[in-house]
């Protein structure tokens, strides 16, 4: 869009009325004279052309000479090489005093050397350039008389010194004020060298942004090799648009640039076709990059001394069509192959470009009229738009393939989450389950070695008349201590001991006050045990229970103090009593169940228990961990 809209301005720039525009003379003829000599000179400021050999011939114009496809072998003498000066003169016919200036407008001179333009003598312009790349195909506009009391010169005088073996041509020249002529100028400026150069630059700043885009992915070989043919392509094109000031290198590095980056084109298309018909051929790679390599080899200004590359580009650019046809052949059947429509339409494009490139060899060796434009570029412009489709189509193609994939993936991603759900309620039903049935077995395991064991022992003693009513209902008292600690122990502790302490307070604390016996609660704020679940907050209770139940019976214990600390990475209870003492390591190895029951308790939650005992009184340590490892479990 952007660049139809500046087509449209550029439209409504060159037009103008032409309703007051003077007539303008178009030069069809000239006479032209010749003078060979060696080296090159620079134009004289007066032009002395009775002192001129030779005789003046009459020539139409357009006027070229055809180059010579194979260049004298003769060497630089002392004098300096070959060259040949060509005078080309034109009678201006009268014209009427006019306040506006006039120009000579030159659509093309097509020639290697300098270009000089007098106005009857004097000097109105020369060229400041290169040699060989001087800026030949871009148009002049050069005023006649565009000073105060100017005259119209009567003769016009052009002055091209060339190179003996390259070709030579000038157009046919219009002249008239800058109402008639600055139209056509700027038309020819635009096609000749502002579209070629703004297209190229447009080309070359999407390849970079090609290769921004390969540097992220990497995998998307397609954007490098867009990218390798916008610098190609850039490359290329300059010759057409650039040479109007002197170059900032040597005419032998810019010849070596010229002639091989048509080559890189050629190459980096071919790897594109391979690349979208996917079935490459080794052989013609090979043969490819075999015949760049070596061209570009012999086409270094370090050979230069034996083998002129700018005077055998005409062989080198015919060697370049021959194998750009192969190229676009080959790809073209491949791509039929395999129906790849982006491969047949590149492919195609690249046969047509060999035709217009044909053309251009013969507009360039002045086998054509030298005033008709140059194809090349404009075949570059549609090149590059091919590129960009191809590049869009499968840009959007792999979007809606990822598209595509996501939506795949997030479709199983669902089923497998759903699936995963499914899995996850019949686990947990399967764990509630297995909890309820471990619940049931631990209740019903203590109940049978706490509770259960005391009533038949009980049972038994009252069967054979060895206990009396108080200690039926002491053993009574223990049963329903015992129960309601089991059933204490189901309620959730949400990972506090004190809370269980208190439990286990508000539990015995009647029957110590039974006994006669007081307790020193002592308890100061310890960090939460997030391993306390029922089954192991009952063996804790247990411990404890086992502890009071003891000092109870067998102490005659006035007192008992109850005390947590926190001591490194572990909670310590301690329950201390002032009663009688004993024997610890008796009463562990004793085959009782008192002590025992408790190691074995505190062991199966990975804590310990110890006990210090004297004639002072007991010392019960109840150490449990802040942290413990705990078994994995899937929920």
């Amino acid at each position: 869009m952007l660049r139809f809209l500046s087509l449209g301005l550029m439209w409504v720039a060159l037009w103008h009325p032409k309703v007051q525009a003077e007539a303008t003379i178009h030069f069809t003829t000239a006479e032209t004279l010749v003078v060979n000599g060696r080296g090159y000179s620079r134009p004289p400021h007066e032009a002395r052309i009775e002192d001129l050999p030779g005789t003046w011939q009459t020539v139409a114009l357009p006027h070229s000479m055809t180059r010579q496809l194979f260049p004298d072998a003769a060497g630089d003498s002392a004098l300096g090489p070959p060259t040949t000066v060509t005078w080309y003169r034109l009678l201006v016919p009268f014209m009427e005093p006019s306040d506006k200036p006039r120009y000579l407008y030159v659509p093309r001179w097509k020639s290697d050397g300098q270009l000089a333009i007098y106005g009857d003598r004097g000097l109105l312009y020369q060229s400041h350039a290169n040699i060989l790349w001087n800026g030949w195909n871009i148009p002049l506009f050069i005023p006649l008389d565009n000073t105060a009391n100017a005259v119209p010169p009567k003769l016009i005088w052009l002055r091209v010194e060339r190179p003996r073996d390259s070709s030579g041509g000038i157009s046919t020249m219009w002249l008239g004020d800058g109402d008639s002529l600055a139209w056509r100028y700027r038309l020819r400026y635009f096609i000749q060298v502002q579209l070629p150069s703004a297209s190229s630059a447009a080309f070359l700043a999407v390849g970079l942004f090609s290769l921004f885009v390969w540097l992220r992915l990497r995998v998307e070989k397609e954007y490098l090799l867009f990218f390798c043919i916008s610098v190609a392509s850039f490359l290329r094109t300059l010759h057409f648009h650039v040479g109007e000031n002197p170059l900032t290198m040597s005419d032998a590095w810019f010849t070596w640039i010229t002639i091989n980056s048509l080559y890189w084109m050629v190459l980096i298309t071919h790897f594109f076709l391979n690349y979208l018909h996917r079935r490459p051929l080794l052989w013609l790679s090979r043969i490819i990059c075999g015949i760049t390599l070596v061209i570009g080899i012999l086409t270094l200004p370090s050979f230069a001394g034996f083998l002129n590359a700018y005077a055998l580009s005409p062989l080198v650019y015919i060697a370049l069509l021959l194998i750009g046809s192969l190229v676009a052949g080959a790809g073209l059947y491949q791509s039929r192959q395999v129906h790849s429509r982006d491969g047949v339409l590149l492919s195609s494009w690249a046969l047509i470009g060999m035709v217009l490139g044909g053309y251009d060899w013969l507009l360039q060796n002045n086998y054509v009229d030298i005033e008709n434009i140059y194809l090349g570029p404009f075949s570059n412009i549609v090149a590059f738009l091919l590129f960009m489709h191809i590049i869009f189509r499968r840009y959007v193609a792999a979007n809606v393939e990822v598209k595509q994939v996501n939506a795949s993936l997030q479709l199983r991603l669902q089923e497998r989450e759903d699936e995963l759900l499914r899995s996850h309620q019949r686990l947990r039903e399967i764990a509630q389950r297995q909890t309820l049935s471990d619940e049931r077995l631990r209740l019903t395991q203590d109940m049978h070695d706490g509770m259960g064991s005391s009533l038949r022992s009980a049972l038994l003693a009252v069967e054979k008349g060895q206990i009396d009513a108080s200690m039926v209902a002491e053993v009574l008292k223990d049963c329903i201590d015992d129960l309601k600690l089991t059933i204490d122990s189901m309620e959730p502790v949400q990972a506090d001991l004190l809370l269980l302490l208190a439990t286990l307070r508000f539990r015995l604390g009647p029957r110590l006050e039974s006994a006669g016996i007081g307790l020193r609660w002592e308890i100061e704020n310890v960090p939460p045990l997030d391993w306390i679940d029922p089954r192991n907050a009952l063996h804790i209770l247990r411990i404890l229970q086992e502890a009071f139940t003891n000092i109870i019976k067998h102490t005659q214990a006035t007192e008992i103090r109850v005390i947590t600390a926190v001591e490194k990475d572990r909670v310590l209870v301690k329950i201390i009593d002032n009663g009688a003492g004993f024997s610890v390591a008796q009463g562990i190895s004793n085959s009782g169940k008192g002590l025992g029951n408790q190691i074995r308790r505190a062991e199966s939650i990975g804590a310990e228990v110890n006990w210090t005992s004297n004639d002072a009184g007991t010392r019960l340590t109840l150490c449990l961990p802040i942290e413990r490892q705990r078994p994995a479990t899937l929920f």
